[in-house]
């Protein structure tokens, strides 16, 4: 067995006791031969002399595998696959001798007969994915197993919220939700499992979804269930993830005002301490959107309750929050208190929505509340009821839920294995509910919040499964404050985007520990243009506020946020690229610039895209003040020191502490707007531009009320800016593609990146008047003025909605 490769983490570990020791297990057996074949609309089924084997098609490009070694598959519905098979899909299906043959315009399925064996190949017939001939599939009494080839210079990129590199190459993973406080870039075994993956070679892409919730390891192997399988074929990555959110789901668009900064600690309290810390915002000029509160806020750890001494009147806190522009988020954690006189425990028990051992005695854990009941989250009742609950604080005030321990976790042991859940009508156990209970408890969460208003809330999760995006945010756990959790949190976030979930950021400043203030700085930096932007600590930290290392740092970080502020329509198209495609907003930049082999060196995971054109070098060290990064191909504009770069090319840039290197690509649009203390403070009625004009490029913004599901129902507005260069002119057109909603825009300010500053500008034929300077044309409804520092042509023009602007150099 020398030299052979196959595509497993585990190699070559698990290959040789594989082979060594297969004969001591009883119940070991491969798949076998194919004995029948039959040919359906959607699927083709087969019969092996061990198992039964389907191939179903969903895409030209989407293939789903699916093996059992059982007499009948299971019934049991997917939790992480939400789109349905076609009644009908197209492929054609022959017999060449040794092998089948299935066929779509992308993809051909060769399927040995002698022992069954799948190949996977494109429509040209390069081989792109094959099972490893003497393995293939096989059963090991109730685990499964698929090895694969690895195909020369192919290389693997996904499974979600793991600490390392970006490329997974040559390491071994388990996917089984675990709480580890203070993981390290070694941890395997996190929060959130996400078993999908993307296979590179050639700078071509597939992804794989291994859908299957016991815990699996990426050799394709499980500790029980099915092997059922998606086959994602690209070979762009972004169709790769547009498939895989195709049927998994997509994330909703969040409120707007939780794009802004959000504030917490492990706890705020009394109320008296809540009513400061948002004095001291509002006091400092420093923007802040949302206050969280930690677990001190319950009356004794027990969910849905308040501490009455503590918030007498939350009702009336929340409501004074909210004049001031604060949303509340608390806590949420599933453990019920085992307290028969806490109303949440009793109608759990009398409504049977609670985990059980196999008995029928109610299962209990001692997690903060000590001895606790846990909700059934795959039961329908249990979801509803839950919902029904989280009602009592949504009446007070409060902005969403952030939903914590829901690994789950209880103290000192771990959850038994034999805990029955319902598993929505197929009774099951903790094994195979383990990696889904947060999923279906976020299911809950958003299917209550829903069902209370038309009102936009947010959800945030600590742990979760393929599929988390439908109904939460996430973030990266208990998180150190230390310089590799700096570089962690740039490339794990990264790397979560990468498996569907948009929404995802780090507890900045690090939750355990304390940073140096130079360490907290650059956090705060990049917490800027995460997703996420969550300052959190432990109790028994430092304070970790903006103002709490001095004025110095106080000020920096100011800066910082109001640029957050100045990006927020920027950001917020960007989810709604994310809604519609799901494309990560923050991207690793091989994301975007696939063939380009720099993309996929190891130092280049500490820099990143957001969308298609801004890119962003953060400086991920306390002490460096400089930054080697890479800038792909095109031409790139520095947004700090307002110089030019030509693409494909390492640069080495000096960066002081209070500065982050960020670049737009020619051809790209940065929408931005004034500053706010918090979304919704003032009307905003300026959109700024700018614009890096390159050739023919477009940008749509995207707008809508920011805080409704109106835009469910067409209430938003898709405005195309079209820019044009020649020699000596340059022209942006403005057209309105949906009108559904009408923004409160008055007028533009457009900012031109150029070196040449312009003869004449005019919009609808109509030539502007050329102002002295930056702040006479703020005064005017409508002016010319070009930066020379800046090297920006700066046009103020009312909103006419459809217009056309031509400059002459």
């Amino acid at each position: 067995m020398k030299g052979r490769k196959i595509m497993s983490l585990k190699f070559p570990v698990l290959m040789t006791l594989f082979i060594a020791y297969a004969p001591l297990f009883a119940g070991f057996e491969f798949l076998g031969n194919i004995k029948s074949q039959a040919v359906h609309l959607n699927r083709v089924e087969f019969k092996t002399d061990n198992a039964l084997f389907n191939i179903y098609v969903y895409d030209d490009n989407v293939i789903r595998f699916r093996y059992t070694n059982q007499k009948e598959f299971s019934a049991m519905p997917s939790y992480a696959v939400i789109s349905g098979l076609p009644a009908k899909a197209a492929f054609t299906f022959k017999d060449d001798g040794k092998y089948f043959t299935l066929a779509t315009k992308t993809l051909k399925v060769r399927i040995a007969k002698s022992p069954g064996r799948v190949s996977i190949y494109d429509a040209a017939g390069n081989l792109i994915n094959a099972d490893e001939e003497s393995f293939g599939v096989s059963f090991d009494n109730d685990e499964v197993r698929c090895y694969k080839k690895l195909l020369p210079g192919e290389n693997f990129y996904g499974l979600g919220e793991k600490s390392d590199d970006l490329c997974k190459t040559g390491k071994e993973y388990t996917l089984w939700n675990t709480d580890f406080w203070a993981y390290d870039d070694r941890t395997d075994k996190l929060y959130i499992s996400i078993p999908f993956f993307y296979g590179i070679r050639d700078f071509k892409a597939y992804g794989i979804l291994f859908d299957n919730t016991y815990k699996s390891h990426f050799n394709f192997g499980a500790e029980k269930g099915e092997l059922d399988y998606y086959f994602i074929y690209g070979p762009e990555m972004k169709k790769v993830l547009t498939s895989y959110t195709n049927l998994t789901g997509r994330a909703e668009l969040p409120p707007l005002w939780a794009l802004g900064y959000q504030q917490s600690r492990w706890s705020y309290f009394p109320e008296a301490e809540v009513s400061a810390l948002a004095t001291n915002f509002r006091t400092k000029r420093i923007p802040c959107d949302v206050i969280y509160l930690d677990i001190d806020y319950m009356n004794g750890y027990r969910v849905f309750t308040w501490n009455e001494e503590r918030f007498p009147e939350p009702a009336k806190m929340l409501g004074d929050l909210k004049k001031d522009g604060f949303k509340v988020i608390p806590i949420i954690d599933p453990g019920v208190k085992a307290d028969t006189n806490y109303f949440a425990a009793r109608e759990g028990l009398a409504q049977d929505l609670f985990a059980k051992y196999p008995d029928g005695q109610f299962y209990q854990g001692e997690v903060w509340p000590s001895w606790a009941y846990f909700p059934d989250f795959t039961k329908a009742a249990t979801r509803t009821w839950w919902g029904a609950n989280l009602a009592r604080l949504l009446a007070d005030g409060v902005a969403g839920f952030w939903n914590d321990m829901n690994e789950p976790t209880v103290w000192g042991t771990h959850f038994p294995d034999i805990v029955q859940f319902d598993g929505d009508g197929y009774p099951t156990d903790h094994k195979r509910i383990r990696n889904v209970y947060a999923l279906e408890m976020a299911r809950a969460t958003r299917e209550g919040l829903r069902k209370h208003s038309d009102q936009r809330y947010f959800v945030l999760t600590r742990a979760g499964f393929a599929g988390i995006q439908r109904y939460s945010a996430a973030w990266t756990g208990d998180n150190v404050a230390n310089e590799l959790h700096l570089k962690i949190a740039c490339r794990m976030s990264q790397n979560i985007g990468l498996s569907g979930i948009p929404f995802i950021g780090s507890d900045v400043g690090g939750f355990v520990g304390n940073p140096s203030e130079r360490l907290y700085i650059r956090w705060m930096e990049l917490g800027a243009f995460t997703p996420l932007f969550r300052q959190h600590a432990a109790w028994d930290t430092r304070r970790k506020e903006p103002w709490t290392f001095g004025v110095d740092v106080e000020n920096a970080v100011r800066d910082f946020i109001n640029l957050r502020y100045r990006l927020l329509p920027f950001l917020y198209n960007e989810f709604y690229t994310a809604h519609k495609t799901g494309w990560p907003v923050m991207r690793p930049l091989f994301f975007n610039f696939q063939d380009d082999p720099e993309c996929y060196r190891t130092e280049i995971q500490d820099q990143f895209m957001l969308g298609d054109n801004l890119l962003v070098a953060p400086v991920l060290s306390e002490t460096d003040e400089f930054k080697r990064f890479y800038l792909p191909e095109g031409d790139w504009y520095d947004l700090n020191q307002q110089r030019f770069y030509s693409g494909k090319q390492w640069i080495l840039q000096a960066v002081p502490l209070k500065q982050i290197p960020y670049f737009l690509r020619a051809g790209g649009f940065l929408p931005m707007q004034a500053v706010q203390q918090y979304v919704g403070e003032k009307t905003i009625t300026e959109t700024e531009m700018l614009i890096y004009p390159a050739g023919e490029s477009s940008y749509t913004l995207y707008e809508d009320d920011g805080i409704s599901y109106e835009y469910e129902k067409g209430v938003y507005s898709r405005t195309q800016f079209t820019c044009q260069t020649a020699t000596d002119a340059c022209k942006i057109t403005v057209s309105r593609e949906q009108a559904g909603f009408k923004p409160l825009r008055r007028n533009y300010l457009f900012k031109v990146i150029s070196q040449h500053p312009p003869v004449k500008v005019s919009v609808g034929g109509s030539p502007l008047s050329l102002v002295k300077s930056a702040e006479d044309l703020y005064q005017k409804a409508e002016g010319v003025y070009y930066a020379t520092t800046d090297q920006m042509i700066l046009i103020k023009t009312p909103d006419r909605r459809d217009f056309e602007i031509k400059i002459q150099y």
